[in-house]
């Protein structure tokens, strides 16, 4: 079976959206969404292919890639990034519509946590 997709394919898409993730990271993530290959072949090779790319480059959000928030120049030069997925939550949207029958279900894609935090208060006396 020939993969579905290939590194080069993702890496653009993925600065294409501005982040950076290690060529590593990258590989086995590629690898992951590539278990579920053949689920993600029947809905047609090109939505198959978007589905692939799409989850990836979420994982990747997800994963600590960092994406360049701004950037200056000429020669106070400074650059800032931003280390959250919220640059790719439409790509999440866009997964779950057209991926009617789960193939990516249990991908860690939605990243949505939600923590516990309490402050007691009291007095001591």
């Amino acid at each position: 079976m020939t993969q579905l997709i290939n590194k080069s394919e993702v890496k653009l898409f993925i600065d294409e959206l501005g982040f950076s993730i290690p060529d590593s990271v990258l590989d086995l993530l590629i690898e992951q969404v590539g278990k579920h290959e053949t689920c993600l072949l029947q809905y047609g090779e090109a939505t198959a292919k978007l589905l692939a790319i799409y989850s990836i480059a979420r994982l990747a959000s997800l994963s600590g890639a960092r994406k360049i928030a701004s950037q200056s120049a000429p020669s106070g030069a400074s650059r800032s990034f931003n280390y959250d997925s919220s640059g790719t939550d439409h790509l999440l949207t866009q997964i779950r519509v057209w991926d009617k029958n789960n193939c990516l279900s249990d991908l860690p894609l939605s990243g949505k946590r939600a923590g516990f935090f309490a402050v007691v208060g009291g007095r001591n006396e």
